[in-house]
C-alpha cells in the first residue's frame, strides 16, 4: 500500500498544473484520485508544490476537505493559504479548526494579519484564543485545548450519560473523563467505562480517582510530556494556581511536544538553533546563521594553532603523526556520552535526583575506557613504530583525553540544565572544539613532560 500511495502522490505532483485545471483525461482522474487521498497525504502534496499551486489546489478542494487538510499544514504554508482566502473563506475555516492550533496559527502572523483572523472568530472564542495567549507558547497553558468536556462530582451516572447525550460536545472524548466540584475546582476523573458498569444511581464522588499528575500553566512543555510518559497518561489536566480547571493537554499534543522537542534539540546540537520549519527559514538567513556559528568556533579552533607554537619544540614527525587520532578518539567519545547525557534528561530518567550518581558512574566508566583505549593505543603504536617512550606518550595523552571526554561529555549538559539552558547546546560542534583544543593540550603537555628534557 505505501510504494501504491507514493506513486500517486509522485504521479499528482508531476502533473500538478493538468490536475488543477482538470482539462485533460489524466488531470481528471488524478484529481479523483487526490479526493480519495487522507487529507495528511493531500497536505504533503501541497507542501511540495510550489506557492502558486499549493493555493490553487488548495482553493479547488471541496469546503469540508479544506478543513481537514488546512489542520495538517504547516503554519507557514497555512499564512500562504489565508492570504488568498476571502473573509468569508477565512471565517468558515478557522471557526473549525481547534482554538490551540489557531492560537499556535497566530504565533506566526503579522499584527495586521493577526487581527484580521481574529475577526472572523465568535466572540466566545475570540476571549479564548486571547486567554491561551497570555500564556508562553512552549508551556503548558500554551500548549493546552480548551476544548474539552468535564463532569460535576455531585452528579450520578445516569444524570451524566443523559448530559452526554443532550450536550453531545463537538471534542473527542477520551477514556478519562475529568469531573470538577461546583467552583470548578479539579477532583479527580471517572474512567469512560464507568458510566457503563456503574449503577446508574451512583454519584461520580462514590467512584473518583486520584490525577496522577495535573499540569500548572507555567510549567514547560518538556517537562509535562516527561511526566505523561512517566505516569503512562493519554490526557493531563491544566490548572491555575487556585487549582481551577481551564485545561487540557492530549495524547496529540504530547506527540507533537515530543517531536518539537526533538527538532529543537538537534538543531541546537547543530549549533544553529531555531525552532521553526528548515524551509521557511530563507536561504540568506540559513547561511548567515550557520556560518556566524561555524566562524566564531573556526576563530576559537585557532588557539590550536598557539599551542602548536608554543610546543614546537617538542613535536618530532613522529608525533604529529598521531594528531588526528588522539582529537578524533576525544571528539568521539565527548559526542557519544553528551549524547547519553541529553537523551537521559529529555526523557526524565536523568534528573535532580541522580545526577551526581550519573557523573559518578561515568566516571568510572571513563576510567575504564581511557584504560583500556590508551592499551589499544599503546599496542597499535609501539607494534607499527618500535619506539616504548613515543608510544608510551601517545597512549598516556590518549588515556588522559577519553576521561577528560568522558567527564566533560556527562557534565557540560548537567550544568547547562542547572544554570537554565538547554543540555542540548553541549553537544556537536561546539564540544567537538573544546575537545580538540584540551586534547591537543594534554598531548602536548604530556609529550612535554616525558620528552621535554
Amino acid at each position: 500500500m505505501e510504494p501504491k500511495r507514493t506513486s500517486m502522490t509522485q504521479d499528482i505532483l508531476k502533473n500538478i498544473d493538468e490536475v488543477i485545471a482538470c482539462d485533460t483525461d489524466l488531470g481528471k482522474d488524478l484529481w479523483q484520485t487526490l479526493l480519495e487521498l487522507h487529507h495528511a497525504d493531500i497536505a504533503e502534496i501541497l507542501e511540495n508544490a510550489q506557492d502558486q499551486q499549493l493555493t490553487q489546489l488548495f482553493l479547488k478542494l471541496p469546503h469540508h476537505k479544506q478543513i481537514e487538510v488546512f489542520e495538517e499544514l504547516a503554519d507557514y504554508d497555512k499564512e500562504k493559504v489565508l492570504a488568498v482566502l476571502d473573509d468569508t473563506q477565512k471565517a468558515l475555516i478557522l471557526r473549525e479548526i481547534p482554538l490551540d492550533e489557531f492560537t499556535d496559527l497566530c504565533e506566526h502572523l503579522s499584527d495586521k494579519d493577526f487581527k484580521k483572523c481574529l475577526e472572523v472568530l465568535h466572540k466566545k472564542d475570540r476571549q479564548k484564543v486571547l486567554s491561551l495567549m497570555k500564556f508562553p507558547a512552549d508551556s503548558a497553558g500554551g500548549i493546552m485545548t480548551l476544548e474539552f468536556f468535564t463532569l460535576v462530582e455531585n452528579m450520578t451516572v445516569a444524570k451524566a450519560i443523559a448530559l452526554l447525550q443532550r450536550v453531545r460536545p463537538n471534542v473527542d472524548l477520551h477514556r478519562q473523563i475529568y469531573v470538577t466540584n461546583l467552583e470548578n475546582k479539579l477532583v479527580g476523573y471517572i474512567d469512560l467505562e464507568d458510566l457503563v458498569l456503574k449503577s446508574p444511581t451512583t454519584q461520580l464522588n462514590s467512584i473518583l480517582k486520584k490525577v496522577a499528575y495535573v499540569a500548572l500553566t507555567q510549567e514547560d512543555q518538556e517537562t509535562v510530556a516527561q511526566k505523561m510518559v512517566h505516569y503512562g497518561m493519554m490526557s493531563v489536566p491544566v490548572v491555575n494556581d487556585q487549582m481551577f480547571l481551564i485545561g487540557v493537554i492530549q495524547e496529540d499534543d504530547l506527540i507533537d511536544i515530543i517531536q518539537k522537542e526533538a527538532i529543537e534539540d538537534v538543531q541546537r546540537i547543530s549549533a544553529a538553533p531555531n525552532t521553526t520549519s528548515y524551509f521557511e527559514i530563507p536561504f540568506w538567513s540559513h547561511l548567515l546563521q550557520r556560518g556566524t556559528i561555524l566562524g566564531a568556533l573556526l576563530i576559537f579552533e585557532s588557539v590550536t594553532g598557539f599551542i602548536l607554537h608554543h610546543y614546537e619544540a617538542i613535536l618530532t614527525p613522529f608525533l604529529v603523526m598521531f594528531f588526528t587520532m588522539l582529537v578524533s578518539t576525544g571528539g568521539n567519545t565527548s559526542s557519544q556520552t553528551s549524547a547519553i547525557a541529553i537523551q537521559g534528561m529529555s526523557s526524565g530518567d536523568i534528573n535532580e535526583s541522580n545526577m551526581f550518581k550519573f557523573i559518578g558512574r561515568e566516571f568510572f566508566i571513563g576510567m575504564l575506557l581511557a584504560t583500556t583505549l590508551a592499551a589499544v593505543a599503546f599496542l597499535r603504536v609501539y607494534m607499527s613504530h618500535k619506539e616504548f617512550w613515543g608510544s608510551f606518550v601517545v597512549s598516556l595523552a590518549l588515556g588522559f583525553i577519553v576521561l577528560l571526554s568522558v567527564l566533560l561529555g556527562a557534565s557540560l549538559p548537567v550544568l547547562l540544565r542547572r544554570l537554565g539552558s538547554d543540555p542540548a547546546f553541549s553537544a556537536g560542534p561546539v564540544l567537538a572544539t573544546i575537545m580538540d583544543i584540551l586534547g591537543l593540550f594534554i598531548y602536548c603537555y604530556v609529550a612535554y613532560l616525558m620528552l621535554g628534557s
